[in-house]
């Protein structure tokens, strides 16, 4: 084991690394972490395009939030803003850990206290580009989507509901073209 590294003082709490929220960082780490995931993970959906999208409120109570659309779930991302001046405004039941490097650990979770006065579950997270973050998972997969705007659409409950299954002829007394008819029957 090499002595040489300094190991955080147990009885020090864990520092926050909270920077201003970046959609641009938040898209470049979540690339990377694609990139590190097994290419033919059956958890994973490659045609979906990752995707940020920033959650503005009409009035502005200081909140930052980001939708992530990923290959493998959907989730909200809260920032906590470095300029507050506070530490992040989480309910925990034990002690934030540590890691190597004396930051508050990523994986753990928490209670966020949002400034709309509720109580969210999420996990912390600490990526190199962006610093500490919160996910709050929306939708847990993501593989039966074609888009990420199905996907984002169905893990905020914004899809219509469906008619039920159409009758036989209802999809087969229709034209199709040859091309069409050859993809029908998997030629």
């Amino acid at each position: 084991m090499d002595e040489s590294v300094e190991h955080p003082d147990p009885e020090e709490p864990p520092v926050w690394d909270c920077r201003w929220p970046d959609p641009v960082a938040l898209k470049v780490s979540a690339t990377r972490i694609l990139r590190q995931m097994p290419e033919k993970s059956p958890e994973i959906n490659r045609n979906l395009v990752i995707t940020v999208e920033m959650e503005l409120n009409d009035d502005f109570t200081g909140e930052f939030r980001a939708l992530l659309v990923t290959p493998w779930a959907v989730e909200r991302i809260y920032w906590h803003s470095p300029t507050a001046g506070t530490e992040p405004p989480v309910k925990h039941a034990m002690r934030l850990e540590s890691d190597e490097s004396g930051r508050v650990a990523a994986g753990q979770g928490v209670l966020l206290e949002t400034e709309v006065e509720r109580l969210v579950p999420v996990v912390i997270a600490w990526e190199p580009e962006t610093g500490h973050y919160f996910v709050e998972t929306l939708l847990h997969h993501t593989q039966g989507f074609d888009t990420a705007q199905s996907a984002l659409d169905t893990a905020l409950g914004r899809t219509q509901a469906r008619t039920g299954p159409q009758s036989v002829t209802a999809v087969m007394n229709r034209t199709v073209s040859r091309r069409g008819l050859l993809k029908f029957w998997g030629g």
